[in-house]
């Protein structure tokens, strides 16, 4: 789970001349050097990505380690995703997991979602349910299709959470509604359905609308869990 699109960075930096492009990344350098924590971050990608300079893992690490050492979240998660698949640093599960909820806990949207994975799968941690789907909730109310989707698999399965159809049918919904491409969420909002009354599927489809307006998902989600039945 890379931090940029590399497509989006490589047509910017093709568009730019040679001799812009080197003065470019001559100007991030020296930013970089002067303790600019964004300029350490965006110095970081270009190493991790390769754009515009050779790839070097080990000067992404350098760079991130630099910005996030200064609090910078999107670096953080960086150099979390660095120590978990081994890139430019020995794979270290606790380190990665060390950067991931430094800056999950500044509401990070990629580290809460990879904390949850880490969580529900076991992963350099005991499996907990309970924290996975805390950490899915915070991202999914930040905007992240694959944490509401996450999210919606464990009111789906009662895992962590109580069972919960309509929400798990409302998760779905906005999920598919943010990212429909490729996402699965369509696919187990249908098979939910099957056992749903069309009373619940009303409710949920109801709860999805109140999700999706801009900064309610959770508050919806919270007003439907207190609900008597």
């Amino acid at each position: 789970m890379r931090r940029l699109s590399p497509c989006l960075l490589a047509l910017a930096l093709s568009c730019l001349s040679p001799a812009v492009a080197a003065e470019s990344l001559r100007i991030l350098q020296q930013a970089a050097a002067r303790g600019d924590a964004g300029a350490q971050f965006r110095l970081g990608d270009r190493y991790d990505l390769g754009e515009g300079v050779p790839q070097n893992y080990g000067e992404a690490v350098k760079w991130y380690r630099k910005a996030a050492e200064q609090g910078h979240a999107s670096a953080q998660f960086a150099l979390a995703e660095m120590y978990k698949n081994g890139d430019g640093v020995a794979r270290d599960l606790q380190e990665a997991l060390r950067w991931y909820r430094k800056a999950a806990e500044q509401g990070q949207p990629g580290a809460q979602l990879l904390l949850g994975v880490m969580y529900e799968g076991g992963t350099g941690v005991p499996v907990d349910m309970a924290e996975a789907a805390r950490w899915y909730r915070l991202s999914a109310g930040n905007g992240d299709a694959r944490a509401q989707l996450l999210l919606g698999n464990l009111y789906n399965a009662g895992q962590g959470v109580p069972r919960d159809a309509v929400a798990a049918y409302a998760l779905y919904t906005v999920s598919v509604e943010r990212v429909a491409q490729g996402n699965p969420a369509a696919g187990h909002r249908a098979q939910l359905a099957r056992g749903m009354t069309s009373a619940d599927i009303e409710r949920a489809a109801a709860l999805a609308r109140e999700m999706g307006r801009p900064g309610e998902l959770l508050d919806a989600l919270d007003r439907h869990l207190k609900k008597p039945g």
